[in-house]
């Protein structure tokens, strides 16, 4: 983590939990208010401090702007509200809580972590581990626990960040960082009100944030919501079928793929599995953009052989789609992707490579981020989508990286994954539309989504909270999870990976990695998958 190598002399305002100060950063440089130019003013519960002028250089120089701070007292805590002003241009404010005590964070997905004397930065939104809402409990050695929750009401990123001070690494600054939405820059922010309290019991903090998030993001019940197809709330077991690996190693044909499939219905009711299939297009991830059957693994006969086979069976066949990659290389990027490329606030392109070769390096130049945002792009994808589903009659389509989310000026990546669901649903409404990864803005977009992971470190988003997660949504095993037999993720970049048993919770649905001789090789982890996979449709279904 980086920092500062100096002391600001940062004006603190008192409140029940600690001393707070304000950071005001530009995309030029960053500001602290004017000791010399605030005024405070107490009615009651509240403090209303104003700045009129701000500070750089650490204290040494004044500027203009503007901040008004409002602590307002609360029956459980305090409420910090934020409006800062300045002419280059908000980026993003920070409240700082000084003087706690350091200790491991808490509430997330992941169970707690321990801060270093370095420091930890945890962020917001994050599909796949961290934070899946803004909330971050700090754990204190007296048992209780300081939680900082955002109140917002849309997707705008935060990072919570946990400083130990280097004199006494016992004693730590707690920063809330709240950026500006970069579609709409503006020389003022209103930051959406942190909530700061401290409790002995996170349950009743985590149960009135899911309020907020569920009441401010509309999201639907998991009972009730009208884009869960029938046969989905009868699925209890979830088969990774790997096809082909990025360097053209094919691990299951669509005929290897049927077979998988029927020997499991030997196990458990067919109607009861859906396949899903990473790798399915071909070399997994080279053409992104370009959807189709590869003839390699079986051609359109072998493709349309599985999906009736499987159909035949009672199960359900759901292929994987990329929602935001595309190559360079295919014909017509540069009109339908090109102008969509994902950006950063500051207007560059973000790297977005894996080590697909085992070349232990991240720049392969062929793939390219798309902002879901860009229509050209979207319809391109659907329209692939649609065209498929009509041919070949599958169940479900899968949208890699879903859960994506940049601060693109020129498009919010929420709205523009918005946008493309309904655009497919437009056309086959009766299409399930699954995902990667998950947040809390997502709950209503997409019903079935993979869980996330730390460094293929399986994170379940029914944690900390099932609530939050469960009342709306179903996930399955990341295609990180390893097969049963040799540890091996198939198409998956991560290579190997231990963990392939998934808990059995309502949220969370059972997940068989699949790759060659899997079954054989495995047969009784197989068995103990199939399993819980009965055993959640004892539990959870009808």
């Amino acid at each position: 983590m980086h920092d500062l190598s100096f002391r600001w002399p940062h004006p603190r305002f008192a409140t029940p939990l600690g001393p707070v100060s304000i950071r005001v950063h530009t995309g030029e440089n960053v500001y602290g208010l004017d000791p010399d130019r605030v005024s405070t003013e107490r009615d009651g519960t509240t403090t209303t401090i104003v700045a009129d002028g701000l500070t750089w250089a650490g204290g040494q120089q004044t500027a203009p702007g503007r901040a008004v701070v409002r602590i307002v007292e609360t029956g459980d805590g305090v409420r910090v509200e934020v409006r800062a002003e300045h002419l280059d241009g908000v980026r993003c404010v920070a409240v700082v809580l000084h003087d706690q005590p350091t200790g491991d964070v808490t509430a997330l997905r992941e169970g707690d972590l321990p801060v270093p004397v370095t420091g930890r930065v945890v962020t917001y939104p994050n599909g796949w581990f961290d934070l899946a809402t803004p909330l971050l409990g700090l754990c204190r050695p007296d048992g209780t626990v300081t939680v900082a929750r955002s109140l917002d009401r849309q997707v705008r990123g935060k990072r919570f960040a946990v400083v130990p001070h280097f004199a006494d690494p016992s004693t730590c600054d707690f920063e809330l960082i709240a950026d500006a939405d970069a579609t709409q820059p503006a020389a003022e922010l209103d930051v959406a009100p942190w909530h700061l309290t401290r409790t002995g019991d996170l349950g009743p903090v985590l149960a009135e944030h899911t309020a907020h998030v569920r009441e401010a993001y509309a999201l639907p019940s998991w009972e009730t919501r009208t884009d869960v197809p029938a046969w989905l709330r009868r699925t209890a077991l979830v088969v990774s079928l790997n096809g082909m690996h990025f360097t053209g190693r094919v691990f299951l044909d669509y005929g290897g793929m049927l077979d998988t499939l029927r020997r499991l219905s030997e196990q458990i009711e067919p109607e009861r599995i859906l396949a899903y299939l990473p790798g399915w297009e071909g070399r997994y991830y080279r053409w992104y953009g370009r959807f189709d059957v590869d003839e390699r693994l079986g051609g359109e006969a072998g493709f349309r052989r599985l999906v009736d086979g499987a159909h035949e069976l009672g199960a359900r066949v759901m292929p994987m789609f990329g929602a935001n990659v595309a190559a360079r290389d295919l014909p017509g990027f540069e009109t339908w992707a090109a102008p969509g490329q994902l950006l950063n606030p500051s207007g560059h392109m973000p790297i977005g490579s894996v080590d697909w070769d085992a070349s232990r390096h991240f720049d392969h130049s062929w793939g390219a981020l798309i902002n879901p945002s860009y229509e050209p792009w979207r319809r391109h994808l659907a329209q692939q989508i649609v065209r498929l589903y009509r041919r070949y009659g599958f169940d479900g389509a899968f949208l890699d990286i879903s859960a994506m989310y940049n601060n693109d000026p020129r498009g919010s990546t929420t709205d523009g994954l918005r946008a493309l669901v309904e655009l497919i649903r437009a056309d086959c409404p009766d299409l399930l539309i699954a995902g990667e990864a998950w947040f809390d803005a997502l709950g209503g977009i997409i019903p079935l989504v993979q869980a996330g992971h730390r460094d293929t470190v399986p994170t379940l988003h029914d944690q900390p909270d099932p609530a939050l997660f469960t009342g709306t949504n179903r996930s399955f095993g990341h295609v990180c999870l390893g097969d049963p037999a040799h540890g091996s993720t198939g198409v998956h970049e991560a290579g190997y990976n231990p963990h392939w048993r998934l808990p059995v919770r309502e949220g969370v649905l059972p997940t068989l990695t699949v790759v060659d001789g899997t079954l054989d090789a495995a047969a009784e982890r197989v068995a103990l998958v199939v399993q819980d996979a009965r055993e959640y449709a004892a539990k959870y279904l009808t």
